[in-house]
């Protein structure tokens, strides 16, 4: 079973704790189905375990005749079909209203925001294991009803983003803080805790890399800035002798020329001076390198 549908059946596992929110989440895998019409809600569900949590949600707020009908899909991959409908009776059109929640009625209420959102995504969401990568889709049929939990989304200050993938609109999360905060939200707690336990530790794994790979840069640098330094200091050697460079000069090339791997910093310690004092002295000895050369070549 995949971790995605890990996610869901915790969630499955306990009703919503009031009849608003049982009514929201309804709402948002009826809407995400398209499963409203004027006088009955069908909806297909190709899972036994949502299919089982949508009827409990109808019986719990709905005292309405509703049926569940189980087929086989005629598709080349086939799969089981549950086949939810609340028919055509009298209550029917009162119930219908009553799931009908507005775009400010989900923003501004906090428990039909929670049970809308969990909704949407039994119905249609993908969580993918973070150990792989962060990532929370909502596939949606429709360019509309994207924009709609985009904009909750966004509102909620979540990082949000919608594109097209091929016959759906994908809206996605792909912020580790965010997706957390969706499994909170959904009560997936169980799953919360372990997907913050794998966070963590990536990013202890991903700042050790960054400081390694810091450290590897540092000191090949050192060895490069070493190297050039050697190099000058052996061709003033031979075109001039280092008993020509001033006093301050040739003991600081002595002291590169027996510490080719040491830093600016520690060639400073070991002479006593400051690393700009240093970096002084190195600078004037490539000013007279490259004199050497231009003479070189003007020969």
């Amino acid at each position: 079973m995949s971790y995605s549908s890990n996610v869901k059946i915790e969630i499955t596992k306990k009703l919503p704790p009031t009849k608003l929110e049982c009514l929201a989440e309804l709402f948002g895998m009826f809407e995400s189905k398209n499963a409203i019409f004027e006088n009955k809600i069908e909806i297909k569900i190709e899972n036994s375990t949502f299919a089982k949590r949508l009827y409990s949600l109808i019986k719990n707020v709905s005292s309405l005749k509703t049926g569940i009908k189980y087929s086989v899909s005629k598709k080349f991959m086939e799969h089981n079909v549950y086949t939810i409908t609340v028919y055509q009776q009298k209550g029917i059109r009162d119930f219908i209203n009553s799931l009908k929640f507005s775009y400010l009625d989900i923003l501004q209420n906090e428990e039909i925001y929670k049970g809308y959102i969990r909704g949407v995504f039994i119905s249609c969401g993908y969580i993918k294991d973070p150990k792989k990568e962060y990532s929370l889709d909502l596939f949606l049929d429709n360019e509309a009803l994207a924009d709609k939990v985009y904009n909750l989304l966004f509102s909620k200050k979540k990082k949000v983003s919608k594109t097209k993938k091929k016959n759906k609109v994908l809206v996605y999360l792909r912020n580790s803080e965010d997706i957390m905060d969706i499994l909170v939200l959904m009560d997936a707690l169980q799953h919360f805790f372990a997907y913050e336990e794998t966070t963590i530790i990536k990013n202890l794994k991903n700042k050790t890399i960054r400081e390694m790979n810091w450290e590897v840069a540092n000191e090949t640098k050192t060895l490069n800035t070493g190297n050039s330094q050697i190099k000058m200091i052996k061709y003033i050697g031979e075109k001039i002798g280092l008993n020509n460079l001033s006093p301050v000069l040739e003991e600081a090339a002595f002291f590169r020329l027996n510490n080719p791997e040491s830093s600016l910093q520690e060639l400073a310690d070991m002479i006593k001076i400051s690393k700009s004092g240093i970096r002084n002295r190195f600078r004037r000895i490539e000013e007279i390198y490259n004199s050497l050369l231009e003479e070189e070549k003007r020969k």
